[in-house]
């Protein structure tokens, strides 16, 4: 019994190897995701595919507001000074914007962390905070 489960892990071993190498290639990463109820329900995932980065969804009351394919520019950009970081990704078509956000904060003697999305769109701003289910990896991603 030892041999015959010793040979079924050393058979089964490389196709783990072979398939989370193939999944790795070509499947997304969350790296922002956004959940808010105030001024209104929103619900955003921007992920990565290889090197791009694609909005996934953006729901606001549940209807779907901007398709990726409609963004011609992503830029990423990062601020630091003492006891204050912010990562940011904007996604950019002209007269649409959305802007993502995890800004981290020491001062006066107060942690704050906050995941905030910003859309503007034909010279309207909107501004949320996202609940405590928010996730952010924008700091991993090198500015570009």
């Amino acid at each position: 019994m030892i041999k015959s489960n010793l040979g079924k892990l050393v058979l089964t071993t490389p196709l783990f190897f072979i398939a989370s190498c193939n999944a790795a290639q070509g499947t997304s990463q969350v790296i922002f995701k956004c959940n808010a109820d105030v001024p209104t329900p929103i619900e955003l995932i921007i992920s990565k595919v290889g090197n791009k980065f694609h909005l996934a969804k953006f729901t606001i009351n549940a209807a779907t507001v901007i398709d990726s394919a409609d963004f011609k520019a992503v830029e990423k950009s990062s601020y630091h000074r003492f006891l204050v970081t912010e990562h940011s990704l904007t996604f950019n078509e002209g007269k649409s914007e959305v802007i993502v956000s995890d800004y981290y904060s020491e001062e006066l003697d107060t942690v704050t962390k906050e995941k905030t999305v910003t859309l503007q769109k034909n010279e309207i701003k909107k501004y949320w905070v996202c609940d405590s289910t928010a996730i952010s990896k924008l700091a991993s991603i090198e500015d570009f």
